[in-house]
């Protein structure tokens, strides 16, 4: 047996005993299958085919949901604006062609208190509300989205895709010639880009938001790809259980609804899950690039991804509709996710602790015995684990900064919202390789001096020991490291067992489900930007490429083995080059800039505001970091400030209905309006003049306890040519009080008529591009 301090060659039964006989056709013929394995299950997540206008009218038809987009998602129509009423007109017109009842409830929505801003954010709503009554109901199913959109572009994906699927949902159902036994309501909501104010109104003051409710709620952050059910609300297992049956094309991951309880990603799933309503939350994230941008456009939507999120759709509002709502809120936690062909794997959460203890013990079980059979020494295994640490620090540190490093190279990549590039593939090939860098690095030098074997099993140990405590901690995350450690552990302990010509076999299928899980895991993981490569990427690539070493030992070359790593990091090298390459910026491709326009009434003054990380363009404006915010509720944090030329702006009026103490508390209650018809109004406490007890913005109070600095005063979205009312109260005796009242308009045509404003190049789009008014109004 080799000991450790000496450079030689592991003795000759290391290498057999474990991995089989050093073979290089069944090496490469049981690398090839597991990575066939990997391949087939990231394609059968790949949406279905697109049905055509003429499908039958009970089914989905992806053609004619996208006649809808084609008609409302040509231009932005942010709240508050002429185009966003005439999308709301044409949706309430479509559900009044299908013979429903459409009823646009007005209200005034607050954004829910876990959106961490400093200003309460508010809005007067127009939410779209249509009901296909049920027959013996036992509750209500909700098919839902959003109509509005970004200033910067006409939202056909985000969340155009999700309303022209509520509609066509709506059409199917209404063709089936019979009512379901459950209430089915189709919700369009409003103005979710700007804090899910429509959904906070509705769950607030409509009565069909009371008693109990399933609601099927669909988003975009891309372009195309497989609409997956990332989240519900807990207990799952009856949305789950139905969801894994029902649903034709069921995309889900209990590591993704884990993983959205720490990432600030919020949709109207927020506000319906204060309400006690049990909720789906699906969205698709492919091409990210186009997510907010000004090329969502019709052209880019695609059909067969339409089509997933449609029959998904149309098939839950079925089942749920003939359902027994009363058995939902009972039940447990289930541990799920995907296998080929079309299988949502589930099980109940308590049984992810018995699969976690499973796998620890058969990895403990398979150290023992290649102890015993002199394959490996405690001492070996114990560095190796220890040593494994390594290339997992290595790769996660390299992937963190991955896209960082990028943006430094190619500035303008920075230009995106979900850091995806419009050519990924080759970035994601390069993340890959360089996961496989950092696992070489780590194997190649210490392969002479520990062994094969004391590396393989030194790199199933850590994944043994997390697998089993998430099983404990995390349930509905554990699956991605308990049914890969415990495949690979029993694999390699029935290959002890075997002859050597059928070890290979007893290996390869112990992988299978690292194959079925970890790589195309890794693989999905990229869509969500590579920002997020070393937190979600390379660690499951690292550990799918320590559990094949047994299998790579195989192919291992006899001579020159340090060229691995070396050649790896080449690959990396040159993919990342490929990848900058593939990557243009043009009118096709486009990044996004910003510019602000503040003009201050009180002063006469105005300035340009742009990020502290001009693009080219904008460093034209000029503009120093002085700190200053002169515009806090509409820039929140201190950009680049210049000079520029006022613009002859009307300023927002101020207008005094009440000025009251009693009990020792003064109430002023105020109108404030937009005399230029801007589409959103703030209300602010200039200075240190008094601090606000209590506030109240067009009828809604703010909750008493809320986190929100009452100082910093509100933003309102769609004032109307009416304005909004305020009331404030303080401590009696304080006066005069100063009040800062701003007006806001974001879409950048506005920009056009600024005095000094030059367009940007038609390689960049305007986001952020707030044009700001404000003045100070004094109550004495």
């Amino acid at each position: 047996m080799m000991t450790i301090g000496k450079r030689t060659p592991p003795a000759e039964e290391d290498v057999p005993a474990l991995a089989g006989r050093r073979s290089l056709v069944a090496g490469l013929v049981a690398l090839g299958v597991l990575l066939l394995v990997s391949a087939w299950t990231v394609v059968d997540l790949n949406p279905p085919s697109a049905s055509p206008s003429d499908a039958p009218a009970r089914t989905f038809s992806a053609q004619r949901a996208f006649s809808h987009i084609e008609r409302f998602a040509t231009r932005p129509h942010p709240v508050g604006t002429a185009e966003h009423a005439r999308v709301r007109d044409y949706l309430v017109g479509e559900l009044r062609r299908m013979g429903l009842q459409p009823q646009v409830h007005e209200a005034t929505g607050m954004a829910p208190r876990t959106l961490e801003t400093p200003s309460v954010i508010a809005g007067r709503v127009f939410n779209i509300v249509a009901v296909i009554p049920g027959t013996a109901p036992t509750g209500r199913v909700f098919v839902t989205a959003h109509y509005d959109s970004v200033p910067q572009g006409p939202g056909a994906n985000d969340d155009g895709s999700g309303t022209a699927s509520a509609l066509e949902t709506a059409r199917a159902l209404i063709a089936d010639g019979t009512r379901p036994r459950n209430d089915v309501v189709l919700l369009i909501t409003d103005a979710e880009e700007v804090g899910l104010l429509g959904a906070e109104a509705f769950v607030a003051g409509h009565p069909l938001a009371k008693g109990r409710s399933v609601v099927i709620n669909n988003e975009a952050r891309g372009a195309k790809g497989p609409v997956l059910m990332f989240r519900t609300t807990r207990p799952n297992s009856g949305l789950i259980s139905l969801f894994g049956s029902a649903a034709p094309h069921p995309v889900a991951d209990s590591a993704f609804a884990e993983l959205m309880e720490i990432l600030p990603n919020d949709t109207d799933f927020t506000a319906f899950k204060p309400a006690g309503m049990s909720v789906f939350d699906s969205a698709y994230a492919n091409e990210g690039t186009y997510y907010h941008s000004v090329l969502d456009d019709p052209a880019h939507v695609d059909l067969p991804t339409l089509q997933q999120m449609g029959d998904n759709t149309l098939a839950l509002a079925r089942a749920f509709g003939q359902a027994d709502l009363t058995r939902l809120q009972t039940g447990q936690e289930l541990v799920y996710f995907n296998v080929p062909p079309d299988v949502l794997v589930r099980y109940p959460a308590w049984a992810a602790s018995v699969v976690g203890g499973l796998a620890l013990v058969a990895t403990v079980a398979l150290v023992l015995l290649a102890r015993r059979r002199g394959v490996v020494t405690l001492r070996r295994t114990l560095l190796a684990s220890v040593s494994a640490l390594l290339p997992l620090t290595l790769g996660v540190g390299a992937g963190i900064v991955f896209w960082d490093a990028l943006v430094t190279i190619r500035p303008e990549l920075s230009g995106t919202a979900t850091t995806t590039p419009y050519r990924p593939e080759a970035f994601w090939l390069a993340v890959f390789a360089i996961a496989s860098t950092a696992l070489l690095v780590w194997y190649v030098p210490l392969r002479r001096r520990l062994g094969p074997s004391a590396l393989a099993l030194g790199m199933l140990v850590w994944p043994a020991l997390l697998g089993a405590a998430l099983g404990v901690l995390s349930p509905g995350s554990s699956h991605v490291l308990t049914w890969p450690v415990l495949g690979a552990a029993l694999g390699a302990l029935t290959a002890l067992y075997l002859p050597p010509r059928w070890r290979v076999v007893a290996l390869t299928a112990g992988l299978l489900p690292a194959a079925l899980i970890l790589a195309p895991g890794a693989w999905t993981a990229l869509s969500m930007g590579l920002s997020y490569a070393g937190y979600a990427v390379m660690p499951q690539a690292i550990l799918f490429g320590g559990l094949v070493l047994p299998l790579a030992e195989m192919i291992w070359p006899r001579r020159r083995a340090p060229l691995v790593p070396l050649a790896a990091l080449v690959v990396s090298v040159a993919l990342v080059g490929v990848g900058l390459q593939l990557e243009r910026v043009d009118k096709d491709h486009p990044r996004k800039t910003n510019l602000g326009y503040g003009l201050d009434a009180d002063t006469g003054k105005a300035v340009w505001v742009t990020s502290t990380s001009p693009d080219r363009w904008a460093r034209r404006y000029g503009g120093v970091a002085t700190g200053a915010r002169p515009f806090p509720e509409v820039w929140e944090t201190p950009e680049l400030i210049a000079p520029a030329k006022a613009a002859p702006l009307p300023a927002p009026s101020l207008k005094v209905i009440e000025d009251t103490t009693g009990a020792g508390v003064r109430t002023v209650r105020v109108l404030i309006r937009s005399e230029r018809g801007a589409a959103l109004i703030g209300l602010r406490v200039a200075g240190d003049t008094a601090k606000p007890r209590s506030l109240t913005v067009a009828g809604r109070t703010v909750p008493e306890g809320s986190s929100r600095d009452l100082g910093a005063g509100f933003v309102f979205h769609a004032p109307g040519s009416q304005g909004v009312e305020a009331s404030l109260t303080f401590a009696a005796g304080k006066g005069p009080i100063r009040l800062r009242v701003t007006d806001v308009s974001s879409l950048p045509g506005d920009m056009a008529g600024l005095p000094g404003y030059v367009p940007p190049p038609q390689e960049l789009f305007l986001t952020d591009s707030r044009i700001a008014v404000a003045k100070t109004h004094t109550v004495p």
